[in-house]
């Protein structure tokens, strides 16, 4: 099969880009490198590169047919939605809407996007199921339940497929830790390789669902490739089902580098963050197959044998 990966050379679409290769796809990926990086793909005759805004791309880019699309392009940032909105609402709203018409005019049946647990806001309860009320508390969260339904509302009026992944926090090689936007674990890790100091945003005791980025490409391969009717649309959780506190998280990270004795700095919560978050992913075992491989112990053993990104 042919799949298009916006996004593919960032840090979740280029282990997709690796999961498809794999498997014996085409892919084609569309970055403007602003944020990827062209050491992130792998050398590979079955792998394309178009090197620009898939908002800027038209259906005659595309030569041959496409079997689906996997949209990963975006600000994945809560603090980022809230300094810069607009810029924000472009990447996330306006963009999906460009991957959407592409979807049109090109007949291209399977979208599959990369959403986020953001849509929730403040959990009432946890885990977290695909029923629970959406409330997002930042514009980030807000585009990607927007996003979501934009897309449920294409495929229906256009007889494409739809599937949203309800993305937890991922980690493991190539996040960038050099961001104060970038998952805690890529922080973590990194400040540990390096002997640094750390801060906390709120006092620690906050959860997280922490999935590593190998088992979120198994998912977004499962999603392109499961049979679904035309016009209807899916929605599903990927996580791993069981969370762990940020204090928790650090002392397996100091178990790893006994040699890190740095005690954290504590800050002020971030906009945006809540206190706790745990998914419920019995709809995507369900109806994807997608059982989680890796814990957080063997995701961080892996990244141990990465080096040291500044």
């Amino acid at each position: 099969m042919h799949f298009i990966v916006t996004g593919g050379a960032g840090f979740i679409g280029s282990h997709l880009v690796e999961q498809l290769l794999a498997e014996g796809h085409n892919v084609t990926v569309v970055d403007n490198l602003v944020t990827g990086s062209l050491n992130n793909l792998p050398e590979s005759p079955y792998l394309k590169l178009v090197s620009q805004n898939i908002a800027d791309c038209k259906p005659q880019d595309f030569t041959q047919p496409i079997d689906g699309i996997a949209h990963l392009a975006a600000t994945p940032s809560v603090t980022e939605s809230w300094l810069n909105p607009l810029e924000a609402h472009h990447n996330n709203l306006s963009t999906l809407l460009s991957v959407l018409l592409l979807c049109k005019d090109l007949n291209i049946p399977r979208l599959v996007l990369a959403s986020s647990a953001a849509v929730y806001g403040n959990p009432i309860s946890v885990p977290i199921s695909e029923e629970h009320p959406t409330s997002p508390i930042s514009p980030y969260g807000l585009q990607k339940l927007v996003c979501e339904q934009y897309a449920t509302l294409f495929a229906k009026q256009f007889g494409l497929s739809f599937v949203g992944l309800r993305l937890f926090n991922v980690f493991g090689p190539r996040q960038q830790p050099n961001s104060p936007y970038s998952g805690v674990i890529s922080i973590f890790i990194s400040a540990a390789q390096q002997g640094l100091p750390i801060t906390i945003y709120g006092d620690g005791t906050q959860t997280r669902d922490f999935i590593y980025v190998k088992d979120v490409a198994n998912a977004f391969s499962k999603a392109l490739t499961h049979p679904m009717e035309p016009g209807s649309s899916l929605t599903c959780n990927i996580g791993t089902g069981t969370s762990i506190s940020l204090i928790q998280l650090l002392n397996i990270v100091k178990d790893l580098f006994p040699e890190w004795q740095s005690e954290p700095q504590f800050s002020s919560p971030r906009p945006g963050d809540i206190q706790d978050s745990r998914s419920d992913i019995l709809k995507a075992i369900n109806n994807l197959g997608f059982t989680p491989k890796w814990s957080v112990q063997s995701g961080l053993k892996s990244l141990m044998n990465f080096p040291v990104e500044k």
